[in-house]
């Protein structure tokens, strides 16, 4: 029999850490490297701005459509002035100043013998003033000839140049619009491209393999005559449906998905999948956590080829996720059904992905007001029945554990809403993530459990995080 007692079991937060340190101190390929450094632009002003070390094979150039969401590896400067040329500023006609500078404060100048093109020209937003016409009075302001020759006009302009947009106004040319980290949002692809820039250099996508393992798997879809169920193909197996949900959440968190073929729960298996995905990935997945089953190898497997960070989490569903750094590569075990592996992926595969790209590997939350209290908890303390002690119930891991701190945390689920009075309010569901009642769940709360430990009461705030 395998010894587990010396398993390294954390909190998600000690797990994301520390795994993070692993990788700084491993990987200098990995992710961000944090430091600025002071450098100059080809402008002749020689503008100094910052920038970040990106490891070069991070980089990939990519067009401005196509940048949307992507993270910035450098500062976007300005190509040049914008605008490039005296720029009309509205709808309006265009003038010559000098027309106005000598006549007393409300009064206007004799506009019936101006000619189109001598004296006066249409000018729209936008587009570069006519030439020589050095200002511009809005079209509210004038009265156009049927034959839009002449012009009656009932204001003048306030100043030289009034109505225009004078070269560089917007932006000079070295001028950063958009710092290196920066997460692309429509809006600063639309400001980069301002500036004369038709691609950027981003962080590429981080690569993320997933490898299924176990021996009970088998990919759905698999035919099933209800007239002769002794032959079903899948009888007893399980249909491995967290490819789905990995191949989701790695997209959707901008990484790239590489799939792999069901593995055998066997060390030689596992260990040459492993081999193999450390190869052509960034981050490797591994559906099978460290479940202490005769044939539960991964954390053998990795242990042997790299480093542990940890062997199981203290909370449940997940408890038996793990971790290790192999050749420089973060392997994340997620276990269990696709319920608990769903959340197991935010906990432990998007920080590692946002820190690849420069994000702040950071879990997001937020407050609200606690609607009813949580349905009550199954202990994770054995149950005595006399001297006996069930035996399908888990005993506790960490009797030293110190009183009044969490032992444990119970992933509950929650639908969030606006009560009347406007305020968000937690409406706790009863059963496990991934069960028939918890889909309609929007968000999750970790709800901490142990000796001294009082859950929180209707009223209470607590911070959630959405699904």
């Amino acid at each position: 029999m395998r010894d587990h007692s010396k398993h390294i079991q954390l909190s998600r937060e000690d797990a994301v850490a520390q795994m993070l340190a692993a990788l700084d101190e491993v990987s200098e390929g990995f992710g961000w490297r944090g430091a600025l450094a002071q450098t100059a632009s080809a402008s002749d002003n020689q503008v100094t701005r910052h920038t970040r070390n990106v490891q070069r094979k991070l980089v990939e150039r990519v067009s401005l459509a196509e940048s949307v969401d992507r993270v910035l590896a450098y500062d976007v400067v300005a190509q040049n002035d914008i605008p490039s040329a005296l720029t009309c500023a509205m709808d309006s006609v265009a003038l010559h100043w000098s027309d106005f500078a000598d006549l007393p404060e409300g009064q206007l100048p004799d506009t019936s013998k101006w000619v189109r093109g001598v004296n006066w020209q249409f000018a729209n937003t936008g587009v570069a003033m006519p030439e020589g016409f050095d200002t511009a009075i809005v079209i509210e302001h004038v009265q156009v000839s049927t034959d839009e020759q002449h012009i009656t006009i009932d204001a003048a302009p306030s100043k030289p140049g009034a109505g225009t947009r004078p070269v560089g106004s917007t932006m000079h040319r070295g001028d950063v619009l958009a710092q290196a980290g920066s997460l692309i949002t429509p809006d600063l692809a639309a400001r980069i491209g301002t500036g004369n820039n038709a691609s950027v250099d981003v962080i590429r996508r981080p690569r993320v393999a997933f490898i299924p393992t176990g021996n009970e798997l088998i990919a759905p879809g698999v035919p099933f005559d209800p007239q002769h169920p002794d032959k079903f193909a899948a009888h007893g197996r399980t249909f491995e449906t967290n490819s789905v949900i990995v191949r989701a959440k790695c997209e959707q968190w901008g990484g790239q998905f590489i799939p792999f073929d069901i593995v055998l729960d066997r060390r030689d298996a596992i260990e040459d999948a492993i081999a193999h995905a450390v190869e052509v990935a960034d981050i490797v997945v591994l559906n099978a956590g460290s479940s202490k089953g005769s044939d539960d190898w991964s954390c053998e497997v990795m242990e042997e080829m790299g480093h542990m960070i940890y062997h199981q989490t203290n909370h449940g569903p997940g408890h038996h996720s793990s971790a290790a750094v192999i050749d420089g590569t973060p392997i994340i075990g997620i276990s269990g059904p696709s319920g608990g592996a769903s959340f197991t992926l935010n906990f432990y595969l998007r920080p590692l992905m946002r820190a690849f790209m420069g994000l702040s590997p950071e879990a997001e939350r937020i407050p609200v007001v606690l609607a009813e209290e949580f349905p009550a908890a199954r202990s994770d303390r054995p149950k005595k029945h006399g001297n006996s002690v069930r035996g399908e119930e888990r005993p506790m891991e960490h009797p030293e554990h110190e009183p009044g701190k969490p032992e444990f945390f119970a992933v509950k689920m929650l639908r969030i809403d606006h009560a009347e009075d406007g305020t968000l309010r937690a409406w706790p569901i009863a059963g496990r993530p991934g069960s028939a009642a918890t889909l309609a769940a929007n968000a999750y709360y970790m709800l901490p459990t142990g000796t001294g430990i009082e859950a929180p009461k209707p009223g209470d705030i607590i911070w959630v995080e959405w699904r």
